[in-house]
Formats: C-alpha cells, sequence, structure tokens
C-alpha cells in the first residue's frame, strides 16, 4: 500500500466549522407526496461552509418516525451508499418492511437524505451529448488514453454551466458538515448512524468531525479512504475473483444452478474469451456482447447471492448456449445526473496514474490477480478521474478520530465492492472499534447475513457489540433463486 495523505488530513481538521445558520434551525415537516407514512422537509444548508452567509443548496429530508415513541431511542440517520444513493428512497424502502427489522422502526426515528449534488438535493447536471462521448475505460492504447483524458476535461468543464457552483462543493467532508446542519436542525444533541457502502465514508469521517455527537455508529461494508490506486485496485480486483470463483463453488454443489455439472470457471473463460474476440452473441437480443458487458454483468450478480445467483447462473448458460434465453434486463435510461463522478472525483486524487504507461503497469499488475475475472467494475474509479480538472476538496488520508461511541464495523470476506481488507486497514485507524466478520460473499451484511443483521440491530438498541473477532457464518442460495437480474454496477444499497 502505498504512502497515505496525512498531510493533507492535517490541512482539512484544521478547517473551523461555521456555525449553523439560522435560517436552518428546525424542520418544517409535511406529508411525503408518494402516501407513505412519511414525513418530508427541505434544510437550507451553505453550498461552500467556508462561507456559511454565502449561497444555499436544498438538502431534501424525510423521516419515518419510531412507531413505538414510547421506547424511542433518537434520530437514526441512514446512508446506503453510491456515491449517488437516496437517502428518501432508502427510508421508503424501509417504511415498507423492506430493510430494517421491526424493533429498529419501532425505536427509531429514521432520517433519510439526499446528499448535496443527489437526487432531489440537486442532483448534478451535465450535457448528455459530453456525458455519451465513447471512450475505453480500461484504455489498452496510448490513443483509448488520451481519449479518455479528453472526455473527462470535457465533463469537468461543462459541468459548472449547469450547477450553479455546486458541482465544486459535492465532497463528502461538505456531505458530513450537511449531516451535521441536519442533527442540529432536528433539535438532537446525539445522532445514531446506520451508513452501508459509500455510506461508511460518510460515518468515518463524521466520526472525525463530529464524533462527541454520536450516539451509535455502523459501518457496514467498508470504504477505506486512505488507499492509493494500486491498493484499490489490486483489492478490488481480488474481491471480484474470489466472489466469481465461490458463485463457481455454489453451481457445484447446487443441484437447482443451471451450471449444475460444468466446470463453471472452464465455461467463464470461454466466453471471456469469445468476448474480447467480439464473438459471444447474446441470445436475447441477436447482438454481439462486449466483454466490458459480459464482466460488468457477474459483478453486478455479486452483491445478494440470494436474489441474484440464480438469475447468474440462467444468463450464463443462455450464452453458452445450454440453456433457455434468459430475459435481458432493462437497459437503464439515458439520464443527464453525474452525481457518482462529480462526488468520486472530489474525493480522490491518484497522482501515481500520471501517463499512459503507469495506468498500463497498473492495469497490468492488478489483472495478474485475478485470472478469471481479469478486472474490477470500479476500475473505472481511477480512469474516471483521470484529466479531471475540478477541485479535488477531501483526498485520501489516514482516519484521525479522538471522539467517538464505541463503534460497530462489519464486512463480508468475499464482498465484491467493498473489499474485506479495506476494513480491517480502516479498523485499525478507528479507536474502540469492533470488526464484524461475515464469513460469506456479497455486499452489505445487513441484508445478506441474519447473524450480522441481529448484532446490528443489538448494537443499536442497547449499544452492546459482539466480542471483537466474532464470525458469522456464510448464508448461500437455496432452492430456485428469485430471477432478478444484475445489480447496477455501483455501490448503491
Amino acid at each position: 500500500m502505498r504512502k497515505l495523505l496525512t498531510v493533507v488530513f492535517a490541512a482539512t481538521v484544521a478547517l473551523v466549522v461555521p456555525a449553523l445558520p439560522a435560517s436552518a434551525a428546525g424542520i418544517d415537516w409535511s406529508p411525503c407526496s408518494d402516501g407513505q407514512n412519511v414525513e418530508c422537509a427541505t434544510v437550507q444548508l451553505p453550498v461552500d461552509w467556508s462561507r456559511p452567509d454565502g449561497a444555499k443548496v436544498g438538502i431534501a429530508i424525510n423521516r419515518l418516525k419510531a412507531a413505538k415513541p414510547e421506547q424511542r431511542k433518537g434520530a437514526l440517520l441512514v446512508n446506503p451508499g453510491g456515491p449517488g444513493g437516496s437517502g428518501l428512497n432508502f427510508v421508503y424502502s424501509a417504511s415498507a418492511g423492506n430493510y430494517f427489522s421491526q424493533s429498529i422502526l419501532d425505536s427509531f426515528d429514521l432520517i433519510g437524505f439526499d446528499p448535496r449534488g443527489v437526487g432531489q438535493s440537486s442532483e448534478i447536471q451535465c450535457d448528455k451529448a459530453v456525458l455519451s462521448q465513447p471512450v475505453q475505460l480500461i484504455p489498452a492504447t496510448e490513443q483509448q488514453y488520451t481519449d479518455l483524458l479528453a472526455r473527462n476535461g470535457a465533463i469537468a468543464q461543462d459541468c459548472p454551466k449547469h450547477n450553479a457552483g455546486l458541482d465544486s462543493h459535492v465532497d463528502t467532508e461538505s456531505v458530513v458538515r450537511d449531516m451535521d446542519g441536519i442533527r442540529a436542525a432536528l433539535g438532537e444533541e446525539q445522532i445514531s448512524f446506520y451508513g452501508v457502502s459509500y455510506g461508511t465514508q460518510i460515518g468515518q469521517q463524521y466520526a472525525e468531525l463530529f464524533g462527541s455527537r454520536l450516539r451509535a455508529l455502523v459501518l457496514d461494508s467498508n470504504m477505506d479512504h486512505s488507499v492509493q490506486s494500486e491498493g484499490y485496485l489490486a483489492a478490488a480486483n481480488k474481491a471480484f475473483e474470489n466472489s466469481f470463483t465461490d458463485f463457481a463453488a455454489w453451481c457445484d454443489r447446487t443441484a437447482s444452478c443451471a451450471l449444475h455439472g460444468q466446470d463453471v470457471l472452464a465455461l467463464w473463460d470461454k466466453l471471456y474469451a469469445q468476448a474480447s474476440a467480439g464473438k459471444l452473441i447474446d441470445p436475447a437480443s441477436g447482438k454481439p456482447l462486449s466483454v466490458e458487458a459480459l464482466r460488468d454483468n457477474v459483478f453486478g450478480n455479486m452483491y445478494h447471492p440470494a436474489d441474484q445467483w440464480g438469475y447468474l447462473a440462467s444468463r450464463l448458460a443462455s450464452l453458452a448456449g445450454t440453456g433457455a434465453p434468459s430475459a435481458s434486463a432493462q437497459a437503464a435510461a439515458e439520464l443527464v445526473g453525474n452525481s457518482y463522478q462529480a462526488i468520486w472525483c472530489s474525493d480522490w486524487r491518484w497522482p501515481e496514474v500520471s501517463d499512459f504507461a503507469s495506468l498500463s503497469k497498473l492495469r497490468e499488475n492488478v489483472e495478474a490477480l485475478a485470472p478469471h475475472t481479469h478486472f474490477s467494475g470500479f476500475f473505472s474509479d481511477i480512469t474516471n478521474c483521470l484529466g479531471w480538472t475540478g477541485p479535488v476538496s477531501n483526498p485520501q488520508h489516514e482516519l484521525h478520530v479522538t471522539q467517538a461511541p464505541p463503534i460497530l464495523m462489519t464486512n463480508g470476506l468475499h464482498d465484491v465492492a467493498t473489499p474485506y481488507e479495506w476494513a480491517t486497514n480502516v479498523a485499525q485507524q478507528l479507536p474502540d472499534t469492533v470488526l464484524l466478520t461475515y464469513d460469506g460473499t456479497g455486499h452489505g451484511d445487513y441484508g445478506n447475513s441474519t447473524c450480522a443483521r441481529d448484532a446490528i440491530d443489538t448494537y443499536l438498541l442497547t449499544l452492546a457489540r459482539p466480542a471483537q473477532g466474532t464470525h458469522c457464518a456464510a448464508e448461500w442460495p437455496t432452492g430456485t433463486a428469485p430471477q432478478t437480474g444484475p445489480h447496477p454496477v455501483t455501490r448503491v444499497y
């Protein structure tokens, strides 16, 4: 792992935290338009927290009140990941009984918010024509590299034309200050926080700046905002490889898998070679399937094995001509939102990738770690920021937390989106932290492990944590898994 940017961190924490503007004191709640038992509001907060009296951005929030007010334990703020995930939608899902246990809904006011630049909080918008310029996100030639830098630079120049300056202030530290603004507006001296995936970075940095204002902190499936490019991609590539080999082993022992009885790794290698040569035909469309699309389809189905592995097996069997054509996933609507890139490139700097030669060496090194899957879907987390000219306001640094409650972290051993070694690294940076290990595959332990879910519920309700070193046994799909189709290639949910 490369040297950490501790000097940058020292400058970050020295920033004076402005007082919350008086206009944010108190919240005017009203019923949400969706008809659920959820209230909605908007909190006006500074676009630039170093200029609290300047321009404001409306941060959309919602609230599901504790079902049993007599046992209310306060406000539980939540973030589902991303960057780009909607906290509003997360609360709507929880209200419909699709996420948190009833004991949590009974005891907490659940507070969701769309982070600045996301969803209803002034989503970052950029010109569709600029965003849709075709480039290779894993460039194999000097020209592809040059085209990628030009495209990224063009986006960075275009976005400020459409976002009234907000695009320069969507870094995670600004989101953290918004979250504390929401806390103050709620009238809460302390809050509890549950963050999954990218939401853990929000939680980690909130503990760094406002640790004394936390009652409880759950970090589920952890980002490590201290790693540099090779450490980042090496862990991500190994995580994808390990997750896919777990899938292959599951098919080998599970009769309901559409690939049961076949050498799944050999079949995959054959499909990958065909796609790389432009010769893999998708029976659902009759058109060639690119190697990028093939790889991303598999990557996205590693998030929630119970819901997705049955579909994935049928999909690969269809591509191999050994099963009936599977239903193709509905194509995502073509949008002009660009929250992920704008936020990500405000938080991460990759100075060691300075030219095509250094990127090629990085590509070679990390591909060698994943002989079957080759590249994580998050290789683009590096390449989407090359040539980016927007401000990097919150670059990587080691965490420095001095005031925080006892923390509970969880992470899957084979988590395709937030590799386990990231979690172990973060656990060493945080004081009084228990890391609970889920010994299975998937992303988001609360939704993949009954054991982890119970531990998180117990901690949020009582502040009691499992013993350090506790492991939760792997849970594997049984029977015929639902045919839900691929998960989007993002850290949302």
